[in-house]
């Protein structure tokens, strides 16, 4: 009888143990909520139907502003890409005249260089056939007849050239024809030796 009323005083024990264990958890996870409800802020207040339908209503107006000022972004965006591509057109517009322009420089310098050569030319023959002319009008003095009248003697005048006496005193003649070649394309008889 004696082990009987151990095992039921140690089962009580057990029992009562198990039971103080769970009554003091219970008391600290109530201390502890107590503790930290009053450590927690304060819940907000709750709000209203009104409050949320200003809310709603400003949210709304909101909206509608960025919504506006979207759309004058795109406006501008597209005004900005209407520009840009006049002035890419522009530019290649710009670009295919500036070509034309190199182009027509480049021409007229060759033209002008054409010229220059032509000029050069034309003034080496015309100096050419003044040289000539001249040889041609000193033959032509020296081979005239002494009968040929004279002008009257002056006053000597020592810058005078002969040459120039002569041609003053010579009589018209018909008009001369070039060194080397007649009227006809022929060469001439008697003035083309010195060329």
């Amino acid at each position: 009888m004696n082990s009987t009323v151990r095992v039921v005083a140690r089962r009580a024990a057990v029992t009562f143990g198990v039971v103080g264990s769970l009554g003091l958890g219970a008391a600290a996870i109530d201390a502890a909520a107590q503790w930290t409800a009053s450590a927690a802020p304060l819940q907000a207040p709750p709000v209203s139907a009104e409050g949320l339908a200003a809310q709603l209503a400003s949210e709304q107006a909101r909206g509608t502003d960025l919504e506006a000022r979207l759309q004058a972004a795109i406006a501008q965006t597209a005004q900005l890409q209407a520009a840009l591509d006049a002035a890419n057109s522009r530019i290649a517009a710009d670009d295919g005249t500036a070509r034309g322009l190199r182009a027509q420089v480049a021409a007229s310098r060759q033209r002008l260089g054409a010229l220059n050569a032509q000029a050069a030319v034309a003034s080496a023959a015309l100096q050419a056939d003044a040289a000539r002319q001249a040889a041609l009008m000193r033959r032509a003095a020296l081979a005239r007849p002494a009968t040929t009248p004279r002008p009257p003697a002056g006053p000597a005048d020592p810058t005078a050239a002969p040459a120039a006496a002569a041609v003053a005193a010579a009589p018209i003649t018909a008009p001369v024809v070039h060194a080397t070649t007649g009227p006809s394309g022929t060469p001439a008889p008697a003035g083309g030796g010195d060329d």
